[in-house]
């Protein structure tokens, strides 16, 4: 750099530093602990009545040795160090080094004269500001911006820390959500794989649909079906909770069917509800009525029609010439304690003559308490049923497609409250 050119940086320089400061008053409310290294008493007290003057609090720590500068540096631990240039044996560039390499405090140098190179070449090193001892009055004004600004460096310095543990912490929660969400998709396939087969269906029915429409990936509602002789058996049934837990109740439910029905060849529909609600009761093992499933089970005869059906807080609808008829089930939920049985009503058989063509419904609880429409409502029994008796003459097939999109239109834009399953067949 020639003499020219560093003579106008250091102009710049004294320029920027010289100029009027605007004190954010951040300081005036502590009471800061200043370091000074001085060897010279009067220049100390030169610079504590400057500082006291501006109405600044503080205490005033001098050292004039090494020794005494690092002691100061972890004892006393200053909020800003202020330090003559020359010394006997030390002077502001050790000091500087010092506190440069091993801590993070604002550093002016307070000094008589300075060449322009070396007040240069201090800013760029990194000290903070430089005042010449005949330009005291610079000094309060200088330490509150500094103070400030290292203030303000500090909570950006916090924010950015912040964020990063912010973004770490979420990227390992997505990658725990990723891990989770596959391991509960593969759930579903599991839960999928154990309805029974439709094959054996389309072989035995007309026509038929299943709409089931889990709120979470997996469902706490299934169905079930068997032939026993000449009778279809079907189950649809909505377990306690959605979601994993009811996921968990599904795959209990399914296998206490397979054991009632095909091992212990219960089939009349009130003897399998009483049978199941001993095997749940058993599961579990506890005293707690919250764990359980509301059930509807209907048995149909192939060849003449008969329909027998009993229904844990579930009815049947049927949908015949004459309109949609309701047959209600018995208002008990099948459940995970049996103390109180005796005070409840008994599951009852219903019978009921159907005729070919006739329509069986047998839906849960969540296809008619999803809230929507215009305002905001649930959709209720009336008017679901409504809407089902209009459909009458469509294939099964068709009105799967015609039920999907009118409960896509009815939810809008709500949550999802429940799982759904709506289980159809024609005889």
């Amino acid at each position: 750099m020639n003499k020219n050119s560093r003579a106008q940086s250091f102009r710049e320089l004294h320029k920027k530093i010289e100029s009027p400061c605007q004190s954010p008053a951040i300081s005036m409310k502590k009471h800061l602990k200043i370091l000074l290294l001085e060897d010279n008493p009067s220049d100390a007290g030169l610079i504590k009545r400057e500082l006291s003057m501006s109405g600044l609090v503080f205490t005033l720590h001098v050292v004039d040795t090494r020794e005494d500068f690092i002691i100061g540096l972890n004892n006393f631990e200053p909020d800003i160090i202020l330090s003559d240039h020359a010394l006997p044996k030390f002077n502001s560039l050790d000091a500087f080094a010092i506190v440069n390499k091993n801590y993070n405090i604002p550093f002016i140098l307070v000094t008589g004269t300075v060449s322009e190179e070396f007040a240069v070449s201090c800013m760029k090193a990194g000290v903070n500001d430089y005042i010449l001892k005949h330009s005291l009055k610079r000094l309060p004004a200088s330490i509150e911006n500094i103070l400030a600004g290292d203030l303000i460096k500090r909570e950006k310095e916090a924010v950015e820390e912040l964020h990063r543990q912010l973004k770490n912490a979420f990227r390992e929660i997505e990658e725990k959500n990723k891990n989770i969400t596959d391991s509960i998709i593969y759930a579903r396939k599991l839960q999928e794989a154990m309805l029974t087969e439709t094959d054996m269906l389309d072989e035995l029915v007309s026509d038929w649909f299943v709409y089931n429409q889990a709120k979470d990936i997996v469902s706490g509602d299934f169905y079930w079906l068997e032939k026993c002789d000449d009778k279809l058996i079907i189950a649809v049934v909505d377990c306690t909770g959605h979601g994993v837990p009811g996921a968990l109740m599904s795959v209990a439910g399914t296998i206490m069917l397979n054991k009632i029905i095909n091992e212990k060849q219960i089939t009349k529909p009130a003897d399998i509800l009483d049978e199941l609600n001993v095997e749940i009761s058993n599961f579990f093992r506890q005293k707690d009525p919250k764990d359980g499933m509301d059930v509807a089970v209907c048995s149909i005869n192939l060849n003449t029609h008969l329909i027998e059906f009993a229904g844990a807080n579930r009815p049947l609808w049927i949908m015949h010439q004459h309109g949609l008829e309701e047959i209600k089930g018995t208002k008990r939920a099948i459940s995970g304690t049996r103390d109180n049985d005796h005070e409840l009503p008994g599951f009852k058989t219903n019978f009921k003559q159907a005729e070919p063509g006739d329509m069986l419904y047998l839906f849960t609880d969540g296809v008619i308490d999803q809230f929507g429409g215009e305002k905001s409502k649930k959709l209720m029994k009336k008017r679901f049923k409504t809407f089902l008796s209009s459909l009458r003459f469509k294939h099964m097939i068709q009105q799967k497609v015609i039920i999907e999109n009118y409960m896509n239109d009815w939810k809008g834009d709500h949550e999802q409250v429940d799982d759904m399953l709506l289980f159809g067949l024609k005889l």
